[in-house]
């Protein structure tokens, strides 16, 4: 038996990919337990902002199996990739950056949309050491950028599990609504979870309010003190207002950038993009 082990780790090792590389990438998971609080749009804009202004090499990876990465960035994404699925449930081990594929912001590279991110959401669960098969997939991968962006599925799966495991930052966004808050502090309650079992080393980013309406005030006032009290200095600075450019933008399947790089959403994303910066220690 021993030798059949033997064998087995002789064939992993030739089979190895890559060497490392010189880099060792901060990944950041964006994830929120509600849909509509911009979490994709969240995770392009930032990832597309940190490439674009801070000279960062960013890989962002979309573990969500709708899609919605691909969808924002359609017209900007270079043929190419494979499926991320395979690298996380395939019979041999994988790297995430060989399904990636670049796309025409300077820097950004993705990993396509892959909708059997359903099928592998199940059979993660028939796999040891379910949780730490994307920290793996990571572990060469991380080696050839500075930033890693997670667009984690809106539930705590399997594949959000695997995402936390594999970050060294969450970074939550949040809408000015009860149920938003409620789903903020069920995903910061799970994600502590894991710190302490899992992930020794994983912070809160920041908690980042999105499609903030300054035209509803005593709507917004209730949520918004309750976030201050709860989080303090973790709520980010920025706050994402509601604007007609970012819904233009993933209608034309660019980021906001692109698209009009003057309006209000481009702004929000780029200081966002900036404060991002300073936490990870990129910019002072």
């Amino acid at each position: 038996m021993k030798n059949l082990f033997r064998q087995g780790l002789k064939r992993i090792v030739a089979t190895e990919r890559r060497a490392r590389g010189p880099r060792e990438a901060k990944v950041i998971s964006v994830a929120s337990l509600k849909g509509g609080v911009g979490k994709t749009t969240t995770s392009v804009n930032l990832a597309s902002a940190l490439a674009r202004f801070h000279q960062q090499r960013v890989l962002l990876i979309d573990l969500d199996p709708q899609g919605h990465v691909g969808t924002s960035l359609r017209t900007q994404i270079q043929p190419g990739g494979g499926k991320l699925s395979q690298v996380l449930v395939g019979d041999e081990p994988g790297d995430v950056m060989d399904v990636a594929t670049d796309t025409s912001v300077p820097s950004l590279r993705v990993t396509p949309s892959d909708p059997s991110l359903n099928d592998a959401e199940n059979l993660l669960s028939t796999k040891i050491g379910k949780e730490l098969i994307l920290r793996d997939a990571l572990e060469i991968t991380r080696t050839y950028y500075d930033v890693i962006v997670i667009d984690c599925p809106p539930n705590l799966g399997n594949l959000t599990l695997n995402a936390l495991v594999a970050s060294d930052y969450l970074l939550v966004p949040c809408d000015l609504s009860p149920l938003a808050l409620r789903g903020v502090d069920s995903l910061l309650g799970h994600a502590q979870q894991v710190g302490a079992r899992l992930n020794p080393g994983l912070d809160l980013l920041g908690v980042v309010i999105t499609r903030h309406d300054t035209r509803t005030p005593s709507m917004n006032e209730a949520v918004l003190t309750t976030l201050e009290s709860s989080y303090g200095e973790s709520l980010m600075p920025t706050r994402i207002g509601i604007s007609t450019s970012l819904s233009r933008a993933q209608h034309m399947g660019t980021e906001i950038f692109e698209h009009d790089d003057k309006s209000r959403g481009a702004v929000h994303y780029r200081e966002l993009a900036a404060e991002v910066a300073r936490r990870l220690g990129v910019i002072n």
